[in-house]
């Protein structure tokens, strides 16, 4: 019984710490809107570069589905053979 007193002293415990964490995360600001802009703007370049990334990957998967389309319409007769 006392080990189950302890575990939810450790739970609340940690709840706590938890809550306060959460809470000091999303505390406002005391009108530092620099910071924000600053922020945002690097978000928006970040944002910028990984759409350009996935549409590079989206080109080379484009590339490589023909390819395989390629190697399966020669293999299909081989195999059909065998």
């Amino acid at each position: 019984m006392s080990q189950i007193i302890e575990i939810e002293g450790q739970i609340a415990a940690a709840l706590d710490r938890l809550r306060t964490a959460v809470a000091s995360r999303y505390a406002p600001t005391d009108g530092d809107d620099t910071t924000l802009v600053a922020r945002v703007t690097q978000l928006e370049q970040e944002k910028a570069a990984l759409a350009g990334e996935l549409e590079r990957l989206r080109a080379k998967r484009d590339i490589d589905v023909a390819a395989l389309d390629e190697l399966i319409s020669q293999l299909k007769p081989l195999i059909e053979e065998a």
